[in-house]
């Protein structure tokens, strides 16, 4: 069934059946692990309750800490853990009397919370004592001994409550094992048939994500190059023109630049048509490739104009520039001998003729303009350069 309809279609489907499939687990998990107390939550509030009784003892002993620094040194910095561990005390001893789950417990409660308060009166009749009558007075009734009994007392309190709810959870295990047990095997059926969706999801998406990374790949190779002819474009080319002049302000390398326009190209897409013009396009970039040498890059800026970047005196890029010129000669395509293409070619070089790419691209557009007017299909040097028009 899931071959005759559509990828989206199919996942759609999956997720639904997902979707039901996991509710239904859920569903079933929480009714297995319900136990006999009313809900599941009451004994999360339970356990939350023994940890608010055992942060009981904890605040104590934060504040006795604090208590016994100021009583042995007399720093006032040590009444700072005492006064907030006591400021914490009232919240806490309020929580624990009023807190549902634990009333069956009232008895062993109202004990702790009265021995708490025990505590509490010793410790601030000791930082009363240290204050108003020395250290002597105040040891000597801490030497009593009388907040050790109120804490062991209360651990003792605290003990009872936790083995009552040591019991009563036992209690509950025969019946929680019984829905553990049906649980499971309903949750393995559901399992199994959720591994069977998954895999087809991930399948699915595998093969969107290859998709994707494909488009994303293409996308990526489209913003630097022209579609036509997979050159690199103008994006491209000020790309690397940068790149080039920065190594050259270094010092690492020249950088001459080759303005392209070509000649007779308009009456080919005007009397033969686009598609004839694209062809020519792509035969006249299939020669030149084999002209362009490593570390040199051609680039369409659009239309019939183009581009070189290229390294090397004047000599060597008048040289590069001829043999572009020549590499045209010739018919490009076989149906239409006739119809022949020609190239003008504008050069410049950094730092001779610009030291950034827009004086650099200007320059050479300028020579271009001199190659037109000396008769095309040749080069030509700006005119500042004093170098002549070849071809």
């Amino acid at each position: 069934m899931f071959k005759t309809i559509g990828r989206v279609e199919r996942k759609l489907v999956a997720l639904v059946a997902l979707f039901y499939l996991s509710l239904m687990l859920l569903i079933g998990a929480i009714w297995g692990s319900q136990v006999s107390l009313s809900s599941g939550q009451s004994v999360q509030d339970l356990y939350r309750s023994l940890y608010r009784l055992s942060t009981l003892l904890s605040t104590l002993q934060d504040a006795e800490i604090g208590q016994r620094g100021y009583l042995l040194t007399g720093n006032q910095q040590y009444l700072v853990p005492y006064e907030q561990a006591i400021g914490r005390l009232d919240e806490q001893l309020h929580e624990m009397l009023e807190n549902p789950t634990l009333q069956v417990y009232a008895v062993d409660l109202k004990v702790i919370a009265q021995l708490s308060e025990l505590k509490r009166d010793e410790l601030a009749q000791t930082i009363i004592l240290r204050r108003e009558q020395g250290q002597v007075e105040a040891l000597r009734v801490l030497a009593a001994n009388d907040g050790k009994l109120y804490m062991d007392e209360m651990r003792q309190r605290i003990g009872n409550v936790e083995r009552g709810v040591a019991l009563s959870l036992r209690e509950q295990k025969a019946d929680l094992e019984w829905r553990s047990g049906l649980a499971l095997w309903g949750g393995g059926g559901g399992a199994l048939l959720m591994v069977a969706l998954l895999t087809l999801l991930f399948s699915d998406l595998r093969r969107d994500l290859r998709e994707r990374a494909e488009l994303l790949e293409r996308l990526s190779f489209e913003s630097q190059h022209d579609s036509l002819t997979h050159l690199p474009n103008r994006r491209a080319f000020n790309e690397a023109l940068d790149q080039a002049l920065a190594l050259a302000r270094r010092g690492e390398r020249h950088v001459a630049l080759l303005y392209l326009d070509l000649d007779g190209f308009k009456p080919i897409n005007d009397q033969l048509g686009h598609a004839a013009g694209d062809a020519t396009l792509k035969a006249v970039v299939a020669r030149w490739r084999d002209v362009i040498r490593e570390g040199e890059v051609l680039a369409r800026l659009g239309g019939d104009e183009f581009a070189v970047i290229a390294a090397g005196d004047a000599a060597a890029v008048e040289r590069l520039a001829q043999r572009l010129i020549d590499a045209l000669d010739g018919p490009l395509l076989e149906q239409h001998a006739v119809m022949r293409v020609g190239v003008s070619v504008g050069l410049a070089r950094y730092a001779e003729h610009g030291e950034d790419r827009r004086r650099l691209i200007a320059a050479a557009d300028t020579a271009m303009y001199r190659a037109k007017e000396a008769g095309k299909h040749c080069y030509a040097w700006p005119e500042a350069t004093g170098r002549g028009v070849g071809g």
